[in-house]
């Protein structure tokens, strides 16, 4: 399981992520229920500040909270999996599996988001996944004086380790298009999540998710789906890749 999802909410102290990950390993083992007592001794804590934690997340105790992650842990990996599959319509197996390895690959780089409008909310939203996940992230705002500092005091060298997720619905936004191209100059990897998989933005990517896909975009278009489907996707693609990190 790793860090997934309710392990990345920010309310978990250090000592209760343990008692988290120690239930959901032995439920991933298939042992039989584990009983609290176990589990503090496992940890070195008390019973009752397990049940206080307990109680802190929303149950009403321990039975509660196992049976709960028990549950999450059967359905999760299907779960994602049709997501994924649902939303991107370019899905690929291997398109996901690339994506993982790029992460883990790069994982001591940086990572940068550029977008315009809605785009850039989307990748501000990124920004802040990866870096609750524990990634150096940046946005755009950030990418342009990094590469200012790059170049006057270390000269344009190129930076192998990092990524840009570029989220355009058109993928023939200039701003972004022009980032991108920056960003290849130095070395950087591009993901993008777009709705058109033959536009410049595409081309420009080593990874492309198209979602909504369509040849034509309207700004005022309602309903608008494609960026809360961005934001989607790549919470089930981080889940993914917690996943295969632990595989590995």
């Amino acid at each position: 399981m790793g860090d997934n999802y309710f392990l990345l909410t920010n309310l978990l102290s250090e000592d209760e992520r343990k008692v988290i990950t120690g239930i959901a390993a032995h439920i991933e083992r298939g042992e039989k229920r584990v009983g609290i007592q176990q589990i503090a001794n496992e940890n070195f804590l008390s019973t009752t500040s397990i049940v206080k934690m307990c109680k802190r997340l929303g149950f009403d105790g321990y039975s509660e909270l196992y049976y709960h992650l028990s549950r999450q842990l059967a359905s999760s990996g299907d779960r994602k999996a049709e997501n994924l599959k649902s939303l991107i319509d370019n899905y690929d197996d291997a398109l996901v599996e690339r994506f993982c390895a790029l992460l883990r690959e790069r994982r001591g780089g940086k990572m940068f988001t550029t977008g315009e409008g809605f785009s850039n909310i989307v990748g501000t939203y990124i920004t802040q996944r990866l870096s609750i996940c524990g990634f150096m992230a940046f946005n755009n705002v950030h990418f342009y004086d990094y590469m200012l500092f790059q170049e006057a005091h270390r000269g344009a060298v190129n930076d192998e380790a990092a990524v840009m997720f570029a989220v355009s619905q058109s993928g023939e936004t200039e701003p972004v298009l022009n980032d991108v191209r920056h960003a290849k100059q130095h070395g950087h990897k591009i993901v993008t999540f777009t709705r058109r998989g033959d536009s410049t933005l595409a081309q420009l990517s080593d990874l492309v998710f198209v979602l909504d896909g369509t040849k034509q975009t309207l700004a005022g278009s309602l309903p608008n789906p494609f960026f809360g489907h961005v934001i989607l996707v790549f919470e089930d693609l981080m889940a993914r890749y917690f996943e295969r990190k632990e595989s590995v």
